[in-house]
């Protein structure tokens, strides 16, 4: 790491001790095995690395199983159950080279046996759950103009090249119960085709409207669910394989509100699980689609990840709370039951609420951990985006904060998405206008609440937030105690200049270049520099594909000449890291730096 300030010296003694003493648990990548027995994730439980995790998901007790392989996983591994109980491991290269393994676990509990299977080449590698038939999962390493089609069979034997198309192809919906037909997808915008195992040949999907989209299929009765733009929106349809008749577009399942997610047809192919977020929370509807009617699976405040299997007596989903790492839950058929699902030597995590603050253009909506007004101190938390917000979910930074005693107001302002349209579009053109009006006046509101005796609240932003969090320290020093943000950009006209193809079409989407004209001027930091007047800790990842790197060390760099006696901020750069440094190897590392800052003003040390 990277450590620029002119307080390098100094040490961050006392840093996050409350934070040490609870496991540091990160689960990502999660995938159950074709016919739904196991699920498997990459997960962090304290140690600083990443492993394979499993469920037995035949097993009413539920408890997870991490396997100890000999090497580290990255987040670009594609951890596969077998429905046998075995696992795969698909490691995408950065190089075009991919290594697949096999791991089988110990039934004593020590370390699984270890296969390689050996190297795929390739630009890209999906993977996709099999169905049986000898076809543990398929894989698709996509070149420059075809896609070479492999069969892992879930043995320790070499992946088996099942064709070459000469097309880009990705997905992956299965429409047999026997594991042969896969409807995918063409990477070339040609639609939606079935690849045939056994004959190794590619043919149309029929029936489909060339706008139309194949999103999940009931192999048993070869229902499907598709989506197609209609009437300027879009919207989701139902109709049968290989039947002539038009695909119909269900009224009332069209007119649910909120964010709607299909996650899995039920295997008669007459319900569909939806998770649909409205406001800060997801909610599980089983919707009947022959009935076209509605209801609603109470789940516990939280989020569901868009990731399910239905199968014949239950349906699994992966969902979080604040006070639960992201797991599985189980929905029984009959009635739709949430059995509990034990944590391996549970912590007691904080909890968290929804909390509704006025605002200056009407109601704010927050996830709030402790106290706010009485805790001794405060941390006012931006979420990235724009189009994005808060959710009841486990977080560990937020888990560490409130270890440490310090409560967390993590607010969803105007520009965040499952408020409607006229929140989400309220900073269309105007970035850093109505969102920092929202950030101000809670930042006002919590001051006043708090008292004279009580330290101001605290910044914390990454990505757009850590750009809106920057804006705030910038209009009203006088509100904080300090700020600690995550890759910053320093204005969207530079990010359009510098950002990816993918970023600079959100700008112009979203009217992210559009000035400002108001006291505070211009919405660009490096001319803002000289009003950043709070103590301050940047960090960002060395190897950002999203915002460069070379942003925060520019605003670095202006505000190392704009302070007194060039005392600049903090600065953190994390070799090798990319847009999200927390949730990388280093990732416990930098959370317990911004802990430290947040709670004493310490610079992490080098």
């Amino acid at each position: 790491m990277k450590l620029g300030t002119a307080d390098a010296g100094r040490t961050a003694a006392g840093l996050a001790t409350g934070a040490d003493r609870l496991p540091d648990v990160r689960r990502i990548n999660f995938r159950f095995s074709g016919r739904g027995r196991y699920l498997a994730c990459l997960a962090d439980h304290g140690h600083g690395r990443l492993a394979p995790e499993m469920w037995d998901l035949t097993d009413t007790g539920r408890e997870s199983r991490e396997l100890r392989v000999r090497d580290e996983q990255t987040p670009m591994t594609v951890p596969m159950a077998t429905d046998d109980g075995n696992l795969l491991l698909c490691h995408i290269g950065t190089e075009g080279v991919h290594r697949v393994l096999l791991a089988v676990p110990s039934r004593g509990g020590g370390r699984p046996e270890e296969h390689e299977l050996g190297t795929v080449l390739g630009n890209g590698l999906g993977v996709v759950a099999g169905r049986g038939g000898g076809t543990a999962a398929v894989a698709f390493a996509t070149g420059v103009e075809q896609s070479r089609v492999l069969r892992l069979s879930g043995r320790p034997e070499p992946p088996e090249l099942v064709t070459v198309l000469p097309d880009l192809v990705g997905g992956g919906i299965w429409l047999d119960e026997n594991g042969t037909r896969l409807a995918v997808r063409s990477m070339a915008g040609t639609g939606t085709a079935v690849l045939d195992l056994a004959r190794g040949a590619l043919e149309p999907l029929t029936g489909l409207s060339g706008d139309e989209h194949l999103l999940l299929a009931a192999p048993r009765t070869g229902a499907l669910l598709t989506a197609a733009r209609r009437d300027g929106a879009y919207r989701l349809g139902v109709r049968l394989l290989h039947d002539d008749r038009p695909t119909v577009f269900p009224d009332r399942l069209n007119a649910i509100e909120g964010s709607v997610t299909p996650l899995a047809l039920s295997p008669d192919g007459r319900r569909l699980a939806l998770a649909v977020t409205r406001r800060a929370r997801s909610h599980l509807l089983l919707h009947d689609l022959v009935g076209d009617v509605t209801e609603e699976s109470g789940l516990p405040g939280g989020t569901l990840f868009p990731l399910a299997h239905w199968g014949d007596t239950h349906l699994h989903l992966i969902h979080t709370t604040p006070d639960r790492p992201p797991g599985p839950i189980t929905v029984s058929r009959r009635t739709h039951r949430i059995p509990s699902v034990p944590e391996p030597s549970r912590p007691r995590w904080a909890g968290a609420r929804v909390h509704t603050y006025d605002g200056p253009a009407g109601a704010i909506e927050a996830v709030v951990y402790g106290e706010p007004a009485t805790a001794a101190q405060v941390v006012i938390a931006l979420h990235g985006g724009p189009e994005a917000a808060w959710q009841l979910g486990f977080d560990p930074l937020f888990q560490s904060l409130a270890a440490e005693g310090i409560a967390v107001v993590a607010p969803n302002q105007r520009g965040s998405t499952g408020y409607g349209a006229a929140h989400r579009d309220a900073i269309q053109g105007v970035w850093g206008g109505p969102d920092l009006d929202d950030v101000l006046h809670l930042g006002r509101a919590l001051g006043a609440a708090r008292g004279p005796l009580l330290e101001r609240p605290a910044l914390y932003g990454a990505s757009y937030g850590a750009y809106l969090a920057l804006l705030a320290a910038a209009a009203r020093p006088e509100l904080w105690a300090r700020a600690a943000v995550v890759a910053p950009f320093l204005s969207g006209r530079e990010l359009y200049e510098d950002g990816p193809p993918t970023v600079r079409t959100m700008l112009d989407r979203l009217g992210g270049r559009e000035e400002i004209h108001d006291d505070l001027g211009p919405r660009d930091l490096l001319m803002l520099a000289d009003r950043l007047r709070t103590p301050l800790l940047i960090v960002h990842g060395e190897r950002d594909p999203i915002i460069p790197v070379s942003h925060s060390r520019r605003l670095r760099d202006r505000l190392l000449r704009s302070r007194h006696h060039g005392v600049g901020p903090a600065y953190l750069e994390i070799p090798g890291a990319g847009h999200d440094p927390l949730s990388e190897s280093d990732g416990k590392v930098v959370r317990d730096g911004l802990v430290g800052f947040l709670r004493t003003g310490t610079p992490p040390s080098a």
